[in-house]
This record gives structure tokens, sequence and C-alpha cells, in this order.
């Protein structure tokens, strides 16, 4: 086998040969989508042989997989594309051939694909397809076939349809016709709709209709005047393409500006030195094609331009040390708060942001581009955040998040040496540049397999390679994770050397029409990732200042530490790998940064004790959504540590104004509490369990004091209120989610005051005795610390009951799972979807909130005796054995029993919990929803686990 030198010489040579030649090239996989296409095409004048390319459909024929379908790459639209443009061919050559002597075993094989396609459709998940136009495409096969006698029915039917009907609005149709466009990329899709002689201006020189072989082919059947520059172009297609003569066609050919582009600044970002004479070819070549553009350029010397193709090639041709004029890029394609691919392009595309990113800051003077620059980092981060990356061109997570990296490591580069001053961004941007890398950094080593690949595909632990090189880069990735990304860099590598036979085998990872794979790509990045070296004594630097990270350079990091410290020794992370809770730590210390700066926008704070909980907050939500490889977007984790805050501080507000300064009725409350939360749908509260008591409605006695009292407390809840039922999240949900959350928010706030009355009941009857056990709680603090429960002995309701209603509902879990999912649903899908998922979902939360309730007064037994809290263990059920005792030992075991038994049922209530998650784990499947399902019961569970350990709740002054 070659050395690795020798290998990346024959590959630059490669390249550069088929450069030198000047004539088209392109090694994307043969499309069996396009093949079908071409295979449709009559010959225009041969009538005995009377279609003019048999060769693709015979080569359409050999791949027809046994079940009837053909193969789905990469994706379901995959499958269904390839399926039904197949079967269409199959149905125009039973109708234009009758005679023919393979007609049965044609029909055969149709009656099998019509099989395999309504199978097919009843699996396909429509709203989670992503690829360009795929919702065009497939109604208009649907259509096509249905004109030749076959429907199908499936459940994703009306959302397809809704999809295209919307897309056709939207689309502006004749526009084809006034000026060139990516529409001429999928003239198949316009059959019907326009006539296909006035698009003839638009065609390449080549004879194609932008590089794709299927649109041209549908250009050539419906254009009144047969086209031989099409039909040539068609020929050089199937003899050039991939498929050298074999009759399939790849979905764009030629992309001889494209692959060599890519090719040669993934190369050189690696580090890999492009010399003499290839350096000089390969440059001639895209300088040319930039020329050819007016300074901009497309995926082939005479395509449409494109901002990817363009910032490849003026990267390369700097890395050529050629003077470039980025100008051409930014004046075509820089909108309003992005860069676009294409000019009129209604959807961004992310990867295509880097690349333009990348360009800029590979300019030796960036003064002259920071408008340019901040615009593209912040919709960037913009994206990453709110999990809304919505690649166009790449199925694989890895491809964008490497871009990136590389995108932010030259931006960390650039500020470092000064050329770039990072007072340009704004405070919110500065936050977010550390926290998306490192969001990035533990995504992308938590892929990885123990064999040291990612997927075991070579090149997509190319990506990986690269993009943890990029990111050791930057000094905050490094402080976490230095030896670890070392030892992941090391060992993909290693699986990269033992299967270097599979470097030049692309797979399919890029989309077009259909997803395709490319040998070209596939093997650039395999060389860029065993030749990229990282810099080991760049560790040494870590006690300098950094930029981005300065605002972190404070006490909380202190109280940060203690509180990770106390994670460590909780179930859910005994264990664990120092560095998750590292990196939990460094994105905890933002956060709560954040927290600081809102954290008295709605509850007052006077009359609190520390806020010990703050700290906690962040690194809870931070820790489990790294300990499952940081899948969930920091928008929701951000919302959700505010929303924890929020809970605490409404926690505390209803205990010290409610509950102990409020003297009047606090039926008062309960109707200031139903009055806010019945605005959604005030009919449906009340069927749904309006529980008010019978005199709710009459008029209390409320003193002057408790007046005024009363209208503080009814502003401050409406401004609790109206941040989580006002949240935009929640606003874009249909009425049945916005109502049960409603619902669950009320049930929330109406425990906590039924939860005040209790107390009353309960310790204003037993300190009302002097021979009580219980005590006031300033006397109680004085008494030795294993004092005997006290129990209350008609509490009107068994343990059971209270625990599952009015002390659950007082968690805040049932109301925060609600909120959650209206936060997850348009990325990850809604856990209310079905009627099952719905019942599931609610038994989760319920058992969630049993539990963690349970584990809370286990670990505040003492604040509770303390404060005048009725804990589980007042209850009638946890005295039954108990007598008198006299002695401490005996107190002091009769306590630590109770406890015992309070654990033991906390944690059958686990077992419940668990068979619920399995459940509703079994209807969703794998995927994003489940992993947010397990973020929040690993978060509120972990609040419990803590609890057991240390009551970290405000102690009352």
């Amino acid at each position: 086998m070659f050395t690795l030198s020798s290998q990346l010489d024959v590959f630059l040579k490669r390249i550069a040969s088929k450069c030198a030649r000047g004539k088209d090239f392109g090694s994307f996989s043969p499309s069996m989508y396009d093949t079908a296409w071409l295979s449709m095409i009559e010959h225009p004048h041969d009538k005995a042989n009377k279609w003019l390319f048999p060769e693709s459909f015979d080569f359409m024929l050999r791949n027809q997989s046994e079940d009837g379908s053909w193969e789905s790459y990469a994706s379901q639209v995959d499958g269904i594309l390839n399926t039904a443009s197949a079967l269409l061919s199959l149905q125009k050559h039973l109708k234009g051939c009758p005679d023919h002597p393979h007609r049965h075993d044609w029909t055969f094989r149709s009656l099998n694909a019509q099989v395999a396609l309504g199978k097919l459709l009843r699996n396909w998940n429509v709203l989670s397809s992503e690829q360009v136009g795929f919702e065009i495409l497939v109604m208009k096969h649907l259509c096509f076939l249905e004109h030749e006698g076959i429907s199908f029915q499936f459940h994703g039917y009306d959302k397809l349809r809704a999809l295209y009907d919307d897309k056709l609005k939207r689309l502006p149709l004749n526009s084809v016709l006034e000026t060139r466009s990516t529409l001429c990329h999928s003239l198949e899709s316009l059959i019907g709709h326009i006539n296909f002689d006035q698009v003839s201006r638009w065609q390449e020189e080549d004879g194609s209709m932008l590089g794709s072989p299927s649109s041209t082919a549908a250009y050539l059947i419906h254009a009144s005047v047969w086209d031989t520059k099409a039909e040539t172009y068609l020929k050089k297609v199937l003899k050039f393409g991939t498929g050298y003569g074999n009759g399939s066609a790849p979905c764009a050919w030629p992309t001889s500006v494209f692959e060599t582009a890519w090719a040669v600044t993934t190369l050189v970002a690696a580090g890999v030195p492009i010399r003499e004479p290839e350096a000089s070819t390969i440059g001639s070549f895209l300088e040319e094609a930039l020329q050819r553009g007016g300074g901009k350029v497309g995926f082939s010397l005479t395509s449409l331009p494109d901002a990817d193709d363009t910032a490849k090639t003026m990267i390369a041709l700097q890395h050529f040390n050629n003077h470039i004029d980025i100008r051409p890029l930014i004046q075509a394609f820089e909108t309003e708060d992005h860069f676009s691919t294409y000019s009129g392009e209604r959807n961004p595309s992310f990867s295509a942001n880097c690349n333009v990113l990348i360009c800029i800051l590979s300019q030796k003077n960036l003064s002259p581009y920071m408008s340019q620059i901040t615009k593209a980092t912040k919709f960037l981060c913009s994206k990453v955040v709110s999990g809304n990356v919505r690649e166009k061109w790449h199925i694989h997570e890895l491809y964008w998040m490497m871009l990136f990296s590389q995108a932010f490591g030259l931006l960390y580069d650039r500020v470092l040496d000064g050329t770039l001053n990072q007072e340009a961004f704004d405070p919110v941007l500065r936050n977010q540049i550390p926290l998306v890398s490192v969001k990035i950094l533990v995504r992308t080593m938590h892929l990885q397999r123990n064999d040291g690949s990612w997927d075991g595909i070579c090149e997509t632990t190319a990506y990986a390679v690269l993009t943890l090189s990029w990111l050791f880069r930057l000094p905050w990735c490094r402080q976490i994770f230095s030896e670890e990304i070392m030892s992941r860099i090391h060992n993909g590598k290693r699986f990269l050397h033992s299967h270097r036979d599979r470097w030049a085998i692309g797979n399919y990872l890029w989309i077009e029409k259909t997803t395709y794979a490319s040998n070209i790509l596939a093997e650039s990045y395999c060389l860029a990732a065993v030749f990229v070296s990282i810099d080991v004594h760049a560790q040494c630097q870590l006690g300098a200042f950094h930029p981005f990270t300065s605002g972190l350079l404070d006490p909380s990091l202190r109280a940060m530490r203690k509180a990770k410290e106390l994670l460590r020794r909780v179930p859910l992370f005994c264990g664990v790998s120092p560095q998750v809770l590292n990196a939990a730590e460094f994105l905890a210390c933002h956060e709560l940064n954040n927290l600081h700066e809102h954290r008295l926008e709605i509850f007052p704070r006077t009359g609190m004790g520390e806020d010990r909980y703050l700290t906690f907050i962040p690194l809870t939500w931070m820790a489990c959504d790294i300990l499952q490889g940081g899948p969930m977007c920091h928008s929701v984790l951000r919302e959700m540590t505010f929303l924890s805050m929020l809970n605490y501080q409404l926690d505390e507000y209803m205990e010290i104004v409610i509950e102990n300064k409020f003297k009047g009725d606090l039926n008062a409350v309960k109707r200031v509490i139903y009055e806010l939360c019945s605005g959604i749908d005030k009919t449906s509260l009340k069927e749904n369990g309006d529980n008010r008591d019978g005199h709710a409605g009459t008029s209390a006695s409320v003193q002057h004091g408790d007046s005024e009292l009363l209208k503080d407390i009814e502003a401050t809840l409406r401004k609790y209120v109206g941040c989580i039922l006002q949240h935009p999240k929640v606003l874009s949900r249909p009425l049945r989610e916005r109502a049960n959350l409603a619902s669950e928010l009320q049930t929330f706030l109406l425990a906590h005051v039924t939860h005040a009355k209790d107390n009353h009941r309960f310790f204003g009857r037993h300190t009302a005795s002097p021979g009580s056990r219980a005590i006031s709680s300033d006397a109680a603090r004085s008494t030795r610390r294993c004092a005997l429960p006290v129990q209350w002995t008609n509490p009107g309701r068994t343990f059971y009951s209270w625990v599952r209603s009015t002390s659950a509902d007082h968690t805040s879990c049932p109301f925060s799972w609600a909120f959650f999912n209206c936060l997850i649903a348009e990325t990850c899908g809604s856990i209310y979807a079905t009627a099952a998922t719905s019942y599931v979902a609610e038994d989760v939360g319920r058992h969630l909130a049993s539990l963690c309730r349970m584990y809370n007064d286990y670990g505040s037994i003492s604040r509770d005796r303390d404060e005048g809290n009725l804990n589980s263990i007042n209850f009638p059920e946890f005295h039954l054995d108990l007598g008198d005792m006299e002695s401490d030992a005996d107190i002091e075991t009769a306590v630590r029993n109770v406890k015992e038994e309070l654990m033991s049922i906390a944690e059958y209530e686990r077992r419940a919990l668990n068979a619920a998650v399995a459940e509703l784990a079994a209807q969703l499947g794998k995927g994003q929803l489940l992993n947010a399902v397990r973020l929040f019961v690993n978060v509120t569970d972990l609040y419990g686990q803590i609890y057991v350990v240390k009551d970290i709740a405000t102690r009352k002054q």
C-alpha cells in the first residue's frame, strides 16, 4: 500500500489532471431517481427502438430490490423518490411497449413496486423530512402515478398535501420563465405548470438544465422541439459520470468546481501543503471559473453562481497566493441577517454561512468586513442556541459542526492576534461563542464509538477528527477536555489508518433531490484528518487571559465548584467522568450570570435568606444534558433554568408572603389564581377539575392592610403567570396543550394555598397545646436535633392521596413538564401527539412529582420542623409503630426508621416511574423527543437526590 504522502500526491495529481484537461468531470454516485428519468425519454426518430437510453432502464431493473422497492440511500425520501420514479418508468414502458417480450416481467415488477411504495409511504414521517423540495417532488410523482391509474392512501397524505399547497403559494413558478434560477434544476416538478419551450433560453452551455440529468430529461421529454444539445449532455453524463456507461446517471453533473474547491480547502485548512505543479494547475482552473462568473462561481464552470462554491473557491485561491476580491461574494449573497446560498433563497443554509465566514476571516484586513463578520457569527450562534440548525446540503450533524468549529477557531485566532476586536460583538454574542463551542465539543465526543470511529464510517470519522482539532484551539475547550480531546483524535486517526482502503469510497451523506456520495470529497476529508496536527504545547497557556471568557472571573466560580462537588456524591453522577461535570460547571457559570441579571424581575426577595439554589439550577440542567451528550439546544436549557429559578422563588413567596404575612381569607388568593389562569379557555378549567370551596365566591373578610397586600400578590402572580402562559413557544402550541398547561399551572398555585392551609391547621393546632411535641419554629431550633416527628392525627386524607395530589402538585413538576413540552415541540416533537403518549407522559409526570416530593421531604425534615411546614413523615402512617420514647437513643432510632420507611416508599415510586418511562420510550422510539424526556426526568430526579444529600432550599429569616 502507498505511504500516506504517496496517496496524497496521487490524489492531488488526479485532481490536477482533471482540471488540466479542461473537460467536465464529477464523482457523484449514481442516482436511481435521475436514471429513471433518463429511461423515460423516447427516441425522437427510431420507432423500432422506442427509448433513447434503454441502458438506463436496464440498470434500473437490475437494481430493484426483492421487496419491489429501490434503494433508500440515507433517508425515507430517497426510497420514496427512487421507487416512485422507477415505478413511473415501468408504467411508461408497459404503456409504450404493449407487445414487448418482457411485458410479464415488467408487470410483475410494477406490482411489487406498488406494494413497496405503499409501504414506504405508510411508514413515512412526512414532517420529519428536510430534503430540499421533497414536498413538490413527492407530490408530483404521486400525481404522475395517479394519471397512470395508480393511487396511494397513507396517513401522512394530508400533511404532504398541505406542505405542497403552501409551497406552490410561495413559489413563483412563472419566475423560471423570467430569470435564471434554481427552479431550472427541478423542471420535472413544474410539469403541467409551465411551457417547456419557454425555458430553453436558460439552458447551460453544456446543454443541461442547471447540471441536473433528471431536469434535463424532463425538459427533453416535454419540449415541443427536440433539443440535440440536451441529448448530447445526457449522453456525456452516461459516458463520463461514475457509471461509465452502465446506464446510471448521477444527481448532478458536472461538479468539477464544487469537488475541486472542497478538496483543496479541506486539505489546506488541515495544514496540508499543495505543491507545484499541482498548485498552479488547480489554481488556474479555479481562477478561470471565478473570472467566467464575474467574481462568483457555481458547482461547475457554467452553472448558476452560489455563495458556497464562491466562498470555497476564494479560500482555495487565497491559499495559492492569488489576490481575491471578495466583494462580489458579499454583494451577491448578503441579506439582512445572513448570507443566502442562491439569490432569492427562502431557507438559509447553515454550512454556506460557515463557509462565507471562513472566507471573510481568511482576509488579511478585516476592518472593511466587520458588519459581515458580526452578522454571520450572530446568525450561526443563534441557530445553534435555538436548536434550529437545518442544514440543506448534508444529512449529518458532524458536517455542520466541523465547519462551525473551523469558523470559530479562525474567529478566535483573529481576535487573539489583534486583527479582530471582540468588543465588536455584543455581550450576548460574546457569551454564546464559548457556550456553543463547548456544546459542540461535548456532542462530538459523545458520538464516538468504542472502535474510535463515528458511525463506523471513514468520512464522518474524518469530520469529527477535524472538528476536535479546531476546537482544541479554543482555550476553554482545552481547559475542560485537553487530554480527552487528544485521546479521541488519536483513536479516530487510528480507525482511519486501519481502514485506508475505504477512504475513497463515498457515503450517502450529501443532499440533492436524493442523497449522494462523492469519492473525491470522502478521500479529501480522510486525508485531511490523518494529516491534521494539534499544538499540544498550547495547553501551557491556560493561565493567560482569553477572549470571550473574561466575564467568568468572579466569585460565582467558587460557589459553582462547591455545587459541582456535591453533585459528585449523588447516584446519577457517581462514577461519571470528571470532565462531564467540568463542562457542566463551565456552561453553568455562564448561565448563573444570566440568572443573576434577571433574578428580581418578578419576585421580591425581602425577608428571604441566601438563595443557595441559584447555583445549583444551571448546574443541574447543564450536567444532565452533558450526561446524555449535549443533545438539547441551549435556548431550552436557558428557559428551563429560568423557570426553575422562578419556581423556587414562587415557593419562597408563597411561604413568606401568602402563608405568613397575609392574614385574610386564603380563598381571596385562590380567586386571584383562578382569574389569572383561566384566560386561555375559561370553560376548560372548570370542566377539568375546578375544586373551589363552596364559599369561594362570597366576600371574604379582608382588612385594609391585607387588601393592599392582596393587590401586590395579584400583581406579582400576574407577572409570573404571564411569563409562562404568554411565552412565545407556548402561544405557538395548539389550544389543547395551552389549556392543559394553564390547568396544571393553576393546580400548582392552588396546591400552594392548600398547603398553606394544611400548615395552619396542623401546626396551629399543635402549637396551641403546651404539652404537644410540636413547637414554634423559634423554640424548635433550641431543641435536640433528633426530636420525634409530630403526628398529624386527622389530616382528612391518606398519605398516598396527599402525596399524589396536593403534595405532588406543590413540586411544580407537572406544570413544568407541560411547559417543557411547549419548548421542545418545534425541534423534537410533542409528547402529547397521540392519546397513548399523552396518557403515559402524564403518568410519568405524576410518578416523578411524587418521587421528588418524598426525596425533598426526606432531606428537609429539620427545616420543615423549624419553619412549620408539613412533611410526609407527619402523616399517621409513619407513626403506627411509634410508642412513648424517652431516651435520645430510642428517638434517634425511631427517626431513622421513619426516614428509611419514607425512602422505601420513594423507591417503590421510582420503580413505577421507571416502568412508565420505559413504556413512553417504547411508544416514542429513539430520537430527539425521547432524549428530551430523559433529560427532564433526570433533572427532576436529580433535585430529589440532591435533597437526600443536602437541603439546598432557602430558610426563612
